[in-house]
């Protein structure tokens, strides 16, 4: 369960989420039952893990894919390795 990508979920939760039970944190806890994340916190999350950590969660992705556990998240992460069109 131990990558890149769930150390730094689980660093933005403990930084900028603390009402999150990192308790419960591992890669098969659910979001909301287990880590007690509401839509608020995870969008909240999904910023923080931008422009942190260098990973974003397409927007496609968050509405065609199962966003359930920390898994689900760490696998729906995507790099930011593209760079900004020089204008």
């Amino acid at each position: 369960m131990s990558t890149k990508r769930h150390a730094a979920i689980k660093a933005v939760l403990q930084q900028h989420l603390p009402n999150a039970r990192l308790s419960a944190f591992d890669g098969s806890a659910r979001l909301n039952a287990d880590l007690a994340i509401d839509s608020i916190m995870l969008l909240q999350l999904i910023v923080h893990l931008e422009l942190e950590h260098g990973l974003n969660l397409p927007e496609e992705t968050l509405l065609t894919q199962e966003l359930e556990t920390v898994d689900d998240l760490a696998r729906l992460l995507v790099a930011n390795d593209h760079k900004e069109p020089s204008l």
